[in-house]
């Protein structure tokens, strides 16, 4: 069994603070970001706060939600902007995520957008696993991320059915 780790929402908001510094900092401006669901909504409507774009959405499935840590036969399109809204066009895009964990699903979304015409592309995730990646990302494009994790089991507080106890459990690995 994988360690695990859990993080608040408090923790969640810092990172992505200085998540947003990091993006500033790198003299592109982003005219919006396109999260990927589910876990890439929250991160999105935090780092909204400090960069002030736009949220625009697609949904994938990857990682099978009956067991877990398991995945499924391939990436699938749940929810996806189709056509792409032309206020898009021409213009520099995040892809936001919570976690680049085996990158399969960067490396799909990436793909599908880069058929899109897009001015700068640009990722940012909330944690980097330090881990062999089996996706690939393209070269060159600006990468962000707020932690760089050893390859742990990550307990969102979103996906907490009890954030009070999901909180002990990060209290306690915090001691």
């Amino acid at each position: 069994m994988k360690k695990k780790v859990w993080y608040t929402y408090d923790d969640i908001h810092r990172v992505i603070k200085q998540l947003a510094e990091k993006i500033q900092a790198s003299g592109v401006r982003y005219d919006a970001m396109i999260a990927i669901g589910g876990g890439g909504f929250i991160p999105a409507r935090i780092l909204r706060c400090f960069l002030e774009i736009p949220i625009y959405a697609v949904t994938t499935a990857y990682y099978d939600s009956d067991n877990e840590g398991q995945v499924t036969d391939g990436v699938k399109k749940i929810q996806w902007l189709d056509p792409m809204p032309e206020t898009l066009c021409g213009k520099n895009v995040l892809v936001v995520d919570e976690v680049d964990d085996s990158r399969v699903t960067l490396e799909f979304c990436l793909n599908e957008l880069a058929k899109e015409q897009f001015g700068t592309v640009g990722i940012a995730v909330l944690h980097e696993k330090i881990k062999e990646k089996q996706g690939k990302l393209p070269e060159n494009m600006p990468y962000f991320s707020g932690l760089t994790v050893p390859d742990w089991w990550i307990n969102y507080p979103w996906d907490a059915e009890d954030i009070d106890g999901h909180n002990r459990l990060a209290a306690q690995a915090a001691e």
